[in-house]
């Protein structure tokens, strides 16, 4: 019997030996597709969207969940006891649902950084004059990453992306492939992450 998310989840936090439990009928992605769908695409808001994220990025915050680097309180019960091949098999899976292409970065020259939207004038020209740098740089013109460890960001949940943003504000988040992200979080004003998460929530979602 497959369970729902929300029952799941408190299961989780009550009981975190009912991984064991769970591993003794299911495989380790049919585990996470409980709530984040068998193709990454998540069918409740402010879970993330795994599709098209890259294998290494899925393995590494897999692992920093395990280790406790990267705090949740609903992943962290799910994720301590796996092992290195479950978390693998975890992330191959939800690898292989989208060809997670990397985009070089290039400008477009159809609009200047003036004539364009908060969200969209932060990605894509960040904020020179406060030392903030294009999301694009690492994250791509189309939100999907420039690198394997850069994650994809279009289509992403905003409640996701704006709530990771502000961990990266309190310290509440590892630093990222760069060790950047606390940095450009927190020289970020409440509307700026409101407006940048919302940009690229709305560049696509998979179908």
């Amino acid at each position: 019997m497959k369970l729902p998310c929300s029952l799941l989840l408190l299961w989780a936090s009550l009981s975190p030996q009912w991984v064991l439990a769970a591993q003794a009928v299911q495989d380790v992605p049919e585990i996470c597709a409980t709530c984040h769908s068998m193709n990454g695409v998540p069918k409740e808001p402010n879970i993330p969207n795994l599709w098209g994220q890259s294998e290494a990025y899925i393995s590494e915050q897999l692992r920093a969940f395990r280790s406790g680097k990267r705090v949740s309180d609903f992943m962290n019960p799910i994720i301590y006891q796996l092992s290195d091949d479950q978390i693998a098999r975890a992330a191959k899976h939800f690898a292989g649902q989208a060809e997670a292409k990397t985009v070089p970065l290039h400008w477009s020259g159809d609009k200047w950084p003036g004539d364009m939207e908060a969200g969209e004038r932060l990605a894509l020209a960040g904020k020179p004059d406060r030392n903030l740098p294009a999301c694009v740089a690492c994250h791509g013109p189309s939100g999907v990453g420039v690198s394997p460890l850069f994650p994809r960001l279009a289509g992403q949940d905003p409640a996701y992306l704006k709530r990771q943003l502000h961990y990266w504000k309190a310290n509440k988040r590892p630093d990222g492939a760069m060790g950047s992200m606390p940095a450009i979080a927190k020289a970020l004003s409440d509307a700026e992450v409101d407006a940048v998460a919302n940009y690229f929530a709305a560049l696509g979602v998979a179908k």
